[in-house]
């Protein structure tokens, strides 16, 4: 009995013995492969914020926003595209919104609502190319620069050689490594700013995160729902016990990718404590939007109309809502500049235009360029005040034009109409002209309008995407009538609108024939 109880007692301790180096084994190779498995998910992220999709009404839309580049994809006009961010589209379109809100507008809240219907189709069609960008899928949108973006090639890689330098690891085999979207269920950080007051952009104080919207929840204006995505300034590790995977029909525009991988022991004795199971999720990056704004032209060349004293009377004026307007649109390229463009009706919309909405086209367009960079205190003021410039007084024959400040507060200056010669209309993009339909208080005036910045993107842009018109050389610097214009000190071949600003919408009120 003794012998037995020692031999029974030998196997039990060699039994033990064996399962401890089994489990340091386990334990040791689960610590190295989360360490692997974390490094090949902040790869994966950094590969997803490559990942452009063509937008019909916004153009390359992606996670992050993209200045226009030698390696971009290149417009008709011959200059390079730019990129915008998923939270600049829906930053823009939430600005737009709390604008119509405060004005009261139909019009305008038509439009804003128009966009934010758009904002959330693009969300999805972005959503959807990441999907198929992580599974490698023949179908994937592609970079910018046209190169095939390959998360899960590249989480593979990683994966393996971060292991490489473990001796332990060497008695793992990589069984299985999957990708897969979702979002956060306690929302997650961006990199997107309020420049307004949180009372005024109706953002409650758990929503915000180093003055920056928080991601994944829903931060509603007039009942239209706006989300944003989490992005950061890099690639970085997040929760993933958050992690929610994307469904389909879901109304998140998930951005964090979840890595999960399986790895086997190569020995079946290492077998006993099953497979190696480890995940990490992380977020993908997003570099700043620095698209410059555009500006807004009112040119009164004879002077102010009578009664209209702000830009607020001239989108409510109820005698400008009786009067129809026939609005045309460039097609065939810039108009009178190609000999083959032309002017057609535009009809695309299908809205009856009035004086009173071209107005409001012409304002909210404008506004949309800033992509919500804008502090509406300021904006306000300057819609419901004196049209004056913010520098000096107003001489006759002046222009008036309207900038938004490196703060996002809107500048009003002082020039002469001939400091913008061109008078093209940008290919597919809006016109109209209306000889004596501004009904004042002692004459009736002629409105010309264009706009360059209606039609946005590859599809609907035309030649140059929906991209400001280029102003080099034309204005001069803030609050100067006579100083030497500005030079842009970006080459013909570069996007200069995109760096320095150009003109976006212009008016010009004139001619009036007195009662």
């Amino acid at each position: 009995m003794l012998c037995l109880m020692l031999i029974f007692a030998m196997a039990l301790l060699i039994f033990i013995a064996t399962s401890c180096a089994s489990l340091v084994k386990f334990f040791t190779a689960h610590r190295h492969a989360e360490c692997a498995v974390e490094a090949a998910s902040l790869a994966a992220a950094r590969e997803l914020s490559q990942v452009v999709v063509e937008d019909p009404y916004y153009g390359y839309v992606g996670l992050s926003d993209g200045a226009p580049s030698a390696t971009s994809s290149i417009a008709q006009d011959g200059k390079p595209i730019p990129v915008v961010g998923i939270n600049t589209l829906v930053a823009t379109a939430r600005t737009s919104m709390l604008v119509a809100k405060h004005l009261n507008n139909e019009e305008y809240l038509r439009l804003a609502r128009l966009d934010a219907a758009n904002t959330k189709a693009a969300a999805r069609r972005l959503v959807e190319g990441l999907k198929l960008a992580l599974r490698e899928d023949a179908r994937a949108p592609l970079s910018i620069s046209g190169k095939v973006v390959k998360p899960l090639t590249v989480a593979r890689q990683t994966f393996i050689k971060s292991l490489a330098h473990s001796r332990t690891m060497e008695a793992v085999d990589l069984k299985n490594l999957t990708l897969e979207l979702g979002y956060l269920s306690q929302g997650g950080a961006t990199t997107t700013a309020l420049p307004v007051s949180a009372e005024l952009a109706e953002v409650p104080a758990a929503s915000i995160e180093n003055g920056c919207y928080k991601a994944f929840r829903d931060l509603a204006v007039a009942g239209q729902s706006f989300v944003f995505a989490a992005v950061g300034t890099q690639p970085s590790l997040v929760a993933k016990e958050q992690f929610v995977a994307d469904v389909d029909k879901c109304e998140m525009p998930s951005s964090i990718v979840r890595t999960r991988a399986e790895l086997e022991f190569a020995d079946s004795r290492d077998r006993v404590f099953g497979n190696v199971l480890c995940s990490a999720c992380a977020a993908p990056f997003s570099l700043s939007d620095k698209a410059a704004a555009g500006v807004m032209i009112v040119g009164l060349p004879d002077g102010y109309p009578s009664g209209y004293l702000s830009l607020a009377d001239y989108i409510n004026d109820p005698r400008s809502s009786r009067t129809n307007m026939e609005m045309f649109r460039a097609n065939g390229g810039d108009y009178p500049l190609d000999a083959q463009a032309i002017l057609t009706r535009d009809l695309d919309d299908g809205q009856t235009r009035t004086l009173s909405n071209v107005f409001v086209q012409g304002l909210y367009d404008w506004i949309r360029t800033a992509h919500g960079r804008v502090k509406l205190d300021s904006l306000l003021a300057v819609i419901g005040g004196r049209m004056q410039p913010s520098i000096g007084s107003m001489a006759y024959g002046q222009s008036l034009i309207y900038r938004f400040d490196k703060s996002g507060a809107v500048v009003v200056d002082g020039y002469f109409v001939s400091d913008v010669p061109n008078q093209i209309v940008h290919d597919r993009q809006v016109y109209t002209l209306g000889l004596n339909t501004l009904r004042a208080n002692n004459a009736s005036w002629t409105v010309a309008f264009r706009d360059q910045v209606h039609n946005l993107g590859v599809a609907n842009g035309g030649k140059h995407c929906g991209q400001l018109m280029e102003l080099d050389g034309c204005l001069r610097p803030a609050g100067s009538l006579y100083a030497k214009t500005l030079t842009s000190k970006h080459g013909d071949l570069e996007r200069k609108s995109y760096f320095d600003g150009g003109l976006a919408v212009e008016f010009v009120i004139s001619s009036p024939q007195y009662n």
